[in-house]
């Protein structure tokens, strides 16, 4: 394409005070805004001025983040919006804009954040930022997840979308799904040392925490903190100077522990899928966390008591139920999946006879599987807010508790008879966050309008002609959509899982406990106590 030459006398203009952004930022965003006026005022084409327009706001962005000045991040944001008028989903410009949107937005919010501090200043600063900006928060959260999942945005700026997300995420307290979108990162960029960097420092938290299996935690921290500091070009360019300089300071625990168990040269194809979505029930962060057969084995730790009805309430009873439906959803889904990719003729174990409806839909067990798996894994979310309920006596009818509408007082805050006290807030936050998420305009919405329609209407899959979900009678869901969508159902109830186990924890802390801990042995220990022929749970 060719250009005029007022375009690119602009063009560099902008590109020059962009190269010295970082030592004069006010002077150069003034600057960048005074050719971003004069550029609006040339005779310029359409695609010249979205493309001044758009890096115009890279640069006032780029200054405000410097100054922490949010007039400037919203004359940038501006910049970007206009510009994304211009464009359409076909463009990697139009996801680059989005960006940079949802960038603006996500850290005005984050200036509110506590810096250093003990636990009982900062958790309760931030927990009190993020109800601030909860809807801004949500509609960057938003932006990001679409941003990461278009096939029209060009990997870095996905790459990005999913680490700022990931970042957003885990400033809440929801490390499980932060960890998620951290790898998703890297796997669109491998050169993101900023995920990279992101991911060991979440690792940091968890270890601090003690909870779950350090020595693993450790090792893996370990490996992504050599991961971003090889990776300092990377973080140079996706987050700037002082970032590369943070991971570069991050020290080693040179743990001995595994990076990841249970999967050895002859594990099987379920156990690599598990593993690789991220969909094991287990403390350990990467890989399954035992080479156990039972390898589910994220349970509750801290149970304290001075008699054994202390120490086996009814919880331990209701984890177990929650895992076992769990674990049957994901083996449906693992099923179908497997079936669907061996080819669309119908398999022989399916006694059904299905007549041709001529419009590309797609019928048998193995699509019904992925539908079913998907409604019972948030058929889970919602049992887990029965759970604790119950667990914390909070006093709400039990068939009326849903997942959605528990965690949170209607305007926001989190309840606060699930909260320990202000400086263990984070894991009851996350859940209600999360919630929020799975609620009209949330980043789950999607999967819960999923599970509701193919709970009270007819929902099948479709390679051609979706409708998507919809209040009709009947509803055509792309194959692919559907196939993520149950995975997303999966991982998304698995978060809630640990972040329950979390919750737990916070209200049988080891610093005001009554009564001393007593491991419990395994349910098949129970059944089988030779220690030959079975051992007890040791998280």
């Amino acid at each position: 394409m060719e250009f005029s030459a007022e375009y690119q006398r602009l063009h560099e203009a902008v590109l020059h005070q962009g190269g010295r952004h970082a030592n004069a930022a006010a002077n150069v965003a003034a600057e960048v805004l005074s050719i971003a006026a004069e550029a609006a005022a040339a005779r310029l084409t359409t695609t010249e001025t979205k493309i001044l327009r758009f890096m115009c706001s890279s640069v006032v962005l780029n200054c405000a983040f410097d100054l922490r000045d949010t007039a400037l991040l919203r004359q940038g944001r501006d910049l970007a919006e206009q510009s994304l008028t211009e464009t359409t989903p076909d463009e990697p410009l139009h996801f680059q804009c989005l960006y940079n949107v949802a960038n603006a937005l996500v850290t005005e919010c984050d200036y509110g954040l506590p810096g250093e501090g003990s636990r009982d200043t900062w958790v309760p600063q931030l927990v009190a930022n993020r109800l601030a900006h909860r809807v801004q928060l949500r509609k960057a959260r938003n932006l990001f997840f679409e941003i990461g999942t278009a096939e029209g945005a060009d990997p870095r700026t996905r790459s990005a979308a999913y680490c700022n997300l990931a970042n957003s995420l885990d400033h809440s307290g929801r490390w499980a799904e932060a960890y998620d979108l951290y790898l998703r990162a890297l796997e669109e960029n491998p050169d993101n040392g900023n995920a990279a960097g992101n991911l060991a420092q979440l690792l940091l938290g968890r270890i601090s925490n003690g909870v779950g299996q350090l020595g693993h935690l450790g090792a893996v921290y370990d490996k992504y903190v050599k991961m971003a500091q090889s990776l300092r070009e990377g973080t140079l360019s996706f987050a700037g100077e002082a970032t590369a300089d943070r991971w570069d300071a991050l020290g080693l625990t040179e743990s001995e522990g595994h990076l990841s168990h249970g999967l050895g040269d002859d594990s099987d194809g379920y156990r690599i899928w598990v593993a690789s979505h991220r969909l094991a029930l287990s403390p350990a962060v990467e890989g399954l966390g035992t080479e156990d057969l039972h390898w589910d084995g994220a349970v509750i730790e801290q149970l304290y008591g001075t008699t054994a009805a202390d120490v086996t309430p009814p919880i331990l009873a209701e984890m177990n139920v929650l895992k076992s439906d769990f674990l049957v959803s994901r083996r449906l889904a693992f099923d179908g999946i497997l079936h669907i990719a061996e080819g669309p003729e119908q398999k022989d174990d399916d006694s059904g006879y299905y007549v041709e409806t001529l419009d590309h839909s797609l019928y048998g067990t193995q699509y019904s599987r992925l539908l079913l798996a998907q409604r019972s894994a948030l058929d889970v979310l919602d049992k887990t807010a029965v759970v604790i309920n119950e667990y914390l006596n909070i006093g709400d009818r039990p068939d009326r508790v849903s997942f959605r509408k528990f965690w949170s007082e209607t305007d926001g805050s989190v309840r606060a008879n699930l909260v320990h006290s202000p400086a263990r807030a984070l894991p009851a936050f996350a859940l209600s966050e999360l919630a929020f998420d799975m609620d009209k305009d949330g980043l789950y919405e999607p999967s819960q309008a999923l599970r509701n329609a193919g709970t009270h209407r007819i929902v099948h899959a479709a390679l051609l002609d979706a409708t998507g979900v919809t209040v009709d009678s009947r509803s055509r869901i792309d194959l692919f959509d559907l196939v993520d969508s149950t995975i997303l159902a999966l991982q998304v109830t698995r978060s809630a899982f640990l972040y329950i186990i979390d919750l737990v924890a916070t209200w049988n802390h080891p610093d005001d406990h009554v009564g001393e801990y007593v491991p419990l042995p395994s349910y098949e220990y129970m059944q089988f106590p030779d220690p030959d022929e079975a051992q007890t749970a040791d998280p």
